[in-house]
C-alpha cells in the first residue's frame, strides 16, 4: 500500500503532526473518521424552534461594532421570512467590510425568540442549497488538509477488504466497505451521513459487545483458592455495627459470601439508591477477606471520599487487630514510600486510596479483595487493568447511580449485578421543592431557622468563579448568602483548591465550625454528614437528573427531617418536576432514561465506559440490542473457529484499541 510520505503535499511537518495523533499509515488515515458532520441546509422549522440552521436574508443595516461583556461583537439587521431580525456575531470584526446593506446573505446560527435575535456562528461567502462540513478534530492538523489528502488517497484506488461479516452487512443493508469509507469522508447529502452513522454506530456497539463477551469469558475461566472466613473475627466486626441490616442488604451479603467461599472469582456490581447502605455491605465484604488472611484495597474517586472511608473503617474495625492505611496524593513522599514497603511485606491489611492504587509502584503481598467505589467513573478499561494486575482477586464494584436493568446488563455485561432497594429504618423522605426568585427569601429564612435548630446546610453551584459565566458560581453564592445571613459561619469548597484546604474545610464542616458549606458538585458522592438537613442546588435546571438525585442524597442521612431546594426560574423543566415528585432512585433512573439527551446519564463526570465516539446507549439503544445479539453469536463462532479467525484477529485488536481510546 502507498505510504503517507508518498502522498503529494504531505510534508515533514504535517507528517509529524499525523504521527503524533496516531495516524502513521494510509489505512489509519482512512479510518480516522470525522467526529462531527455539520449539515448546512435552510429549515424554517429548525429556525422557529431555536435550532442551528442556515438562514438566508437581505442585509437591512450597516454592521456596528460593540463591546459585549469581554469580547467584541458585530451587530446588523436582516430581512428574513418576511420579518426584520437583529443578528449578533461574536469576534466578527473581520465582517465589518464584508456585510453590505441590500445584499443577500447566508448565515448559520440559531434564533433566540425571547431576545428576537439571531446568534450567528458562521457567515458564508457563497450561495448553496446544501453543504456538509466534516470536522476531524485532529490536533494541529486542519480539516481541509485531511480532506485534500484523502482525495488524493482515494484517487489511487486504495482497496480495503470488508471486515464485517457479509451476512450482517446484508441483514441490515449497511453500506459496503468501499462506499462506507468514501461516504464517511465525502458525504453527498444528509441521507449519506445518516447511512454512514448507522453503520458506524452498529460497528461501535458490535466491537464493544465483543470486548465485553471476551472479558466475561476470561473471568468465567478464572479461579481462585476459596477463602476461609474466620467466624470469630466476623462476630467481633458485626458487633461494632450499631444497626440491623435491611432485607436487601442481607440478600446481597449472602450472594457475596457465596462467591467469596467458592473457587469462582467475585466480579459483582453493587448498585443502590443514595443512603441505601452500600458502604456497610462493602465493609462487611472486606471483613470476610481480611478474616481469611488476605489484604484488601478500597479505591475511591476523590480524596475527600477516601478520607471519609478511612475514618469509617477505623470505627468499624475497632478492637480488631487490623492495620488500615490511607494512600492519597497529599501524603508526603517519605510516608508513601513507607506505606509501599509495609504493603508489599504484608504489614498492612486494608489500604484506602484513589486510582493511584492501580499504579505499578503499589505492590501487595497477598491481595484477596478490591472495592471500587463509584466505579462508573473508572470505566471498562480500569476494570480490565485491575483484573489483569490482580489475578484471582475478588472485586466488588459500587455505584450509587441506580440504573434500569436493561441498561445495567448493557453497561456491565462482564459483571454480576446485586441491587439494594430498601432503605435503612429511620430514614425519612427528603422534602423537595422548586424555588424561584419570588420564594428565594422565604428559603433563606427557612435555612436560618434550621441552623437555629442546630443543623447545617449545603449550597451547590454549577461553576467556581463569576467571570463571563452564565451560571451562578461559588464566588457569587458566597456573596449572596453572606449578605442574607451575616451572622452565620459560611465555608466554601471546590475542585481547584489544594487537597489540604479541601480536607480542612470538610473537617471543619463535619465538626460544625461552618453552618453553611458552599460547593460545586465535588460533594456529590459519598459525603456523609448526618447533621446536614438542607441542600440548596442553585441553577438546578443545569444539572442532570442523576446528579440532582445524588446531591439530594447528601441530606436525609439520619432521623432528622431534611429538605432539598431546587433554585430555578425554569419551573416547567421536566427534570426538576420529576425530581420534585419522585424520591426512589430506580424510578428516577427510568424517568432519566426517557428524558435525558446523550451523555447526561452519569452526571457531570464522564470519563467512564459510556464515552463512545459516535453512539450512545440512550439514543441508539435499538441498534445496540441488534449489535449485542450479533456479537454474542459471532463470538461463539470465533471461539469455535467457525468464522475466519484471521479477519477477527486483526479487526478485534484494531477496534478494541479504538473503543479503548473512547473509554
Amino acid at each position: 500500500m502507498v505510504k503517507l510520505s508518498d502522498i503529494k503535499g504531505v510534508g515533514p511537518k504535517r507528517l509529524e503532526a499525523l504521527y503524533q495523533n496516531g495516524i502513521d499509515t494510509i489505512k489509519s488515515l482512512i479510518f480516522s473518521f470525522p467526529l462531527r458532520y455539520t449539515i448546512y441546509e435552510e429549515s424554517y422549522e429548525d429556525f422557529v424552534n431555536g435550532n442551528d440552521t442556515v438562514i438566508s436574508g437581505v442585509v437591512d443595516s450597516n454592521p456596528v461594532l460593540i463591546k459585549y461583556r469581554t469580547v467584541n461583537a458585530i451587530i446588523f439587521y436582516i430581512i428574513a421570512h418576511h420579518k426584520r431580525y437583529k443578528c449578533i456575531v461574536f469576534s466578527g470584526e473581520y465582517l465589518r467590510t464584508k456585510i453590505r446593506p441590500n445584499t443577500i446573505i447566508l448565515l448559520y446560527g440559531k434564533y433566540n425568540k425571547q431576545k428576537h435575535e439571531i446568534q450567528v456562528k458562521k457567515v458564508f461567502s457563497e450561495e448553496f442549497q446544501s453543504k456538509i462540513e466534516c470536522d476531524y478534530k485532529i490536533k494541529d492538523v486542519p480539516n481541509f488538509f485531511i480532506s485534500n489528502t484523502l482525495e488524493k488517497v482515494f484517487s489511487q484506488n486504495v482497496i480495503i477488504s470488508e471486515y464485517m461479516p457479509q451476512d450482517l452487512i446484508n441483514k441490515y443493508r449497511l453500506y459496503p466497505i468501499d462506499k462506507y469509507l468514501y461516504a464517511s469522508h465525502f458525504p453527498k447529502n444528509k441521507d449519506e451521513v445518516k447511512e454512514v452513522l448507522r453503520r458506524r454506530k452498529y460497528e461501535e456497539f458490535f466491537w464493544y459487545s465483543l470486548r465485553l463477551h471476551s472479558l466475561k469469558q476470561t473471568r468465567n475461566l478464572e479461579t481462585k483458592s476459596p477463602r476461609i472466613i474466620d467466624s470469630g473475627f466476623m462476630k467481633q466486626f458485626l458487633g461494632n455495627i450499631e444497626f440491623e441490616f435491611t432485607p436487601d442488604q442481607l440478600n446481597v451479603l449472602k450472594e457475596i459470601k457465596t462467591d467469596v467461599l467458592s473457587d469462582k472469582v467475585l466480579n459483582r456490581l453493587l448498585q443502590g439508591d443514595v443512603g441505601s447502605g452500600k458502604s456497610i455491605v462493602a465493609y462487611t465484604f472486606m471483613a470476610m477477606i481480611v478474616s481469611s488472611k488476605y489484604q484488601v484495597a478500597y479505591m475511591a474517586p476523590t480524596e475527600i471520599l477516601a478520607r471519609q472511608v478511612f475514618e469509617d473503617l477505623k470505627k468499624y474495625y475497632k478492637n480488631l487487630d487490623v492495620k488500615i492505611e490511607l494512600l492519597t496524593s497529599s501524603i508526603k513522599q517519605k510516608e508513601k514510600n513507607d506505606i509501599y514497603t509495609r504493603l508489599s511485606e504484608g504489614r498492612i491489611d486494608i489500604i484506602v486510596g484513589t486510582h493511584a492504587l492501580i499504579e505499578d509502584k503499589v505492590v501487595f503481598s497477598n491481595l484477596g479483595g478490591v472495592v471500587i467505589d463509584e466505579q462508573h467513573r473508572f470505566g471498562v478499561n480500569a476494570r480490565g487493568k485491575l483484573a489483569s494486575k490482580y489475578k484471582g482477586v475478588d472485586a466488588l464494584y459500587m455505584s450509587a447511580t441506580p440504573i434500569p436493568r436493561s441498561l445495567g446488563l448493557s453497561f456491565f455485561g462482564d459483571l454480576d449485578i446485586s441491587s439494594i432497594h430498601t432503605m435503612p429504618v429511620g430514614r425519612k423522605k427528603v422534602t423537595t421543592r422548586i424555588v424561584d426568585d419570588h420564594n428565594f427569601d422565604k428559603m433563606i429564612s427557612f435555612i436560618d431557622t434550621e441552623i437555629d435548630g442546630g443543623h447545617q446546610a449545603y449550597v451547590v453551584c454549577p461553576s467556581i468563579v463569576d467571570v463571563d459565566n452564565p451560571t451562578i458560581s461559588v464566588e457569587r453564592c458566597l456573596q449572596i448568602f453572606s449578605e442574607a445571613l451575616p451572622n452565620r459561619k459560611i465555608g466554601f469548597i471546590h475542585g481547584k483548591l489544594d487537597n489540604q484546604t479541601k480536607n480542612q474545610t470538610m473537617n471543619d464542616f463535619i465538626n460544625n465550625k461552618y453552618d453553611i458549606l458552599i460547593s460545586t458538585t465535588i460533594i456529590e458522592v459519598g459525603v456523609n454528614i448526618k447533621n446536614a438537613t438542607v441542600m440548596v442546588i442553585m441553577d438546578a435546571h443545569r444539572f442532570g437528573l442523576a446528579t440532582l438525585h445524588q446531591l439530594r442524597g447528601r441530606v436525609g442521612r439520619s432521623s432528622f427531617k431534611s429538605y432539598c431546594f431546587l433554585v430555578s426560574n425554569d419551573e416547567e423543566n421536566e427534570r426538576l418536576k420529576a425530581i420534585e415528585g419522585e424520591s426512589d432512585g430506580f424510578n428516577i433512573a427510568e424517568i432519566d432514561f426517557r428524558l435525558r439527551g446523550p451523555g447526561d446519564y452519569f452526571g457531570t463526570e464522564q470519563s467512564g465506559f459510556n464515552n463512545f465516539l459516535y453512539s450512545s446507549f440512550e439514543e441508539d439503544y435499538k441498534i445496540f440490542l441488534c449489535a449485542n445479539k450479533d456479537a454474542q453469536e459471532y463470538f461463539k463462532k470465533y471461539e469455535n473457529k467457525e468464522y475466519s479467525s484471521k479477519i477477527f484477529d486483526e479487526i478485534l485488536i484494531y477496534n478494541l484499541e479504538k473503543i479503548g481510546k473512547a473509554n
